[in-house]
């Protein structure tokens, strides 16, 4: 046993949604560019999705670091 599986599913945990957003901007940018007036409207929500993913990551994070700031003082 070489632990092949448990690789495999760390490597699945680490990188598929960085793998995804990036075929859904490819996907995206060729869409805009091979699909005329539909292709726009693809090209904008999945060339926007990684955006919106860091945008929603920021706002988490922020949110929970001022959580712990704010019940670490509470406690003192």
């Amino acid at each position: 046993m070489h632990g092949s599986s448990d690789r495999s599913r760390l490597w699945m945990r680490v990188f598929a949604a960085p793998v995804l957003l990036a075929v859904a901007t490819i996907t995206g940018l060729l869409a805009a560019l091979l699909w005329g007036t539909v292709g726009q409207y693809v090209a904008w929500v999945s060339v926007g999705a990684p955006v919106l993913v860091i945008v929603w990551v920021w706002v988490r994070c922020r949110t929970q670091k001022s959580g712990q700031f704010s019940r670490a003082t509470r406690g003192k």
